[in-house]
């Protein structure tokens, strides 16, 4: 017998408690057929919920609109979207049927779920450059072929599209709106809106990409038109990034965000488990001589195994009541870390996978300080540039990568803070960089320009004692 569940019940999956539920739901025909929801993929606690489930006897995607107050509003703006969808020959997923619950203020649409369909998202994150192009050029002209039909998708990022059989599909109908078709700044906005969901590296690309939806549109591309996008570009990723930056210290979908007064935490939530948090609530029971891989004054590192995901652990230490009172009032190197990581994952810098980051408290006083990071196999930069394992092919290869990765992250005006060759780390023959307790992102040229010659003098520093490694790299600079 299949449990049937209420609206509370809806109302009352969270983040984490995503509890699969069937309901019946009225048809078009006046009867109430049973939905059985087997995999909740998204989830606004109290608003809404978007799900993968069966009903009449297929697999089908769901979403049901839950806010006591705003439930109609959205749902009504969700079927108005991909009635402008489908009114202008956007390839969509269909709507089977849209209505409201007998039983409360909530309703729901059922979609049609498209076989062998992927998010764009991950699909372009595994693809290689030469894929990435092709798609690229598909996405672009399907934005185009959208504001040629005088309509846009105001939250344009790759998981609101689909691909299936070589073909996009447009997702998210609630912020699909009208526009004049002729409008050259709303589409060239929209059109800049997309390009910064993607990573720095990807940039030079803009152009090609300009030149393929000018030419869908009948339009002339220019250089002025090319420097407007670009600026816009940069414009709507920097606040992108504020925002990203934002959540990394709240609880949203993304973290998990807890503070009593002896210890404020925040992890992923994808490693939340009952092993991580009890991991969390006591980190130095799991810190001993066995999984030591330094034990300082200022830090000590550790690797731990949480749900059998190796990790490293570093320990913020307090030496003296001095260095205690002067760490009490401010920020934390662990957070400092927490909040680097995130920003050059925002950029595609390569570094550690950010776990969790703790500080223990006393109220609002801060003490010993834990940043968690996902191991990553490989050695340290002194190691493999001093190894006779590697030839000097292969060295003036990772050289030449490692400066670009510094050119990268000074391009962004991010200082690193301590460059030691220890500090990056040669990971399946790429460099990462790792210890970010240093590193800041600046507003003021001046100050960055002295911060980025303090990078580059400590850099080249660890090769004062190897010429042939200092030449190699100094050519680069």
């Amino acid at each position: 017998m299949t449990l049937v569940n209420n609206i509370d019940d809806l109302r009352s999956v969270g983040y984490e408690n995503l509890i699969n539920f069937s309901l019946y739901l009225p048809d078009s025909k006046s009867k109430e057929t049973l939905f059985q929801c087997s995999k909740i993929t998204r989830t606004l606690p109290g608003k809404r919920i978007s799900c993968i489930g069966q009903w009449q006897g297929k697999t089908i995607f769901a979403k049901f609109f839950i806010s006591p107050n705003r439930a109609k509003t959205h749902w009504n703006k969700e079927k108005k979207g991909f009635q402008l969808l489908t009114g202008n020959n956007i390839l969509a997923p269909k709507i089977l049927y849209a209505g409201k619950h007998s039983q409360d203020e909530v309703y729901f649409i059922l979609y049609e779920f498209i076989d062998n369909a992927a998010d764009l998202k991950p699909v372009w994150e595994s693809a290689s450059e030469p894929q990435q192009l092709k798609l690229l050029n598909q996405l672009t002209i399907t934005v185009a072929e959208h504001h040629k039909q005088g309509i846009i998708q105001q939250d344009l990022h790759l998981n609101n599209f689909l691909i299936a059989n070589n073909q996009f599909y447009t997702l998210d109908g609630a912020d699909i709106t009208e526009i004049d078709y002729n409008n050259q700044q709303i589409a060239f906005n929209n059109l800049a809106l997309l390009f910064a969901q993607f990573y720095p590296s990807n940039d030079h690309n803009i152009e090609m990409a300009l030149q393929d939806y000018c030419k869908h549109r009948n339009w002339n591309f220019t250089q002025e038109i090319l420097s407007k996008v670009k600026l816009s570009t940069l414009q709507i990723r920097e606040k992108r990034k504020l925002d990203r930056l934002a959540k990394t210290t709240r609880s949203c979908s993304l973290f998990f965000y807890q503070q009593t007064w002896n210890q404020q935490t925040i992890c992923s939530r994808k490693y939340r488990s009952a092993e991580m948090q009890a991991f969390l609530n006591a980190p130095d029971n799991y810190i001993n001589k066995e999984n030591l891989l330094k034990d300082g004054n200022t830090c000590t590192v550790a690797i731990v195994t949480i749900d059998n995901i190796k990790m490293v652990v570093k320990r913020y230490n307090i030496k003296n009541w001095q260095h205690a009172f002067g760490r009490a009032f401010r920020s934390s190197r662990a957070i400092s870390s927490w909040v680097s990581a995130h920003l050059l994952q925002f950029y595609g810098i390569p570094t550690p996978e950010p776990v969790a980051v703790i500080e223990k408290r006393w109220g609002p006083l801060r003490k010993e300080a834990y940043f968690i990071t996902k191991l990553i196999s490989g050695e340290t930069g002194d190691l493999y540039f001093n190894s006779d394992k590697n030839s000097l092919e292969e060295k003036e290869s990772l050289a030449e990568s490692t400066v670009q990765l510094l050119k990268n992250i000074h391009g962004l005006n991010i200082s690193h803070g301590d460059l030691k060759i220890t500090n990056i780390m040669i990971s399946e023959s790429k460099p990462v960089i790792i210890d970010l307790d240093s590193m800041k992102q600046h507003s003021n040229k001046y100050f960055f320009n002295k911060a980025k010659s303090r990078d580059i003098k400590r850099f080249l520093k660890n090769w004062q004692d190897q010429p042939s490694l200092a030449k190699i790299f100094q050519s680069y600079f």
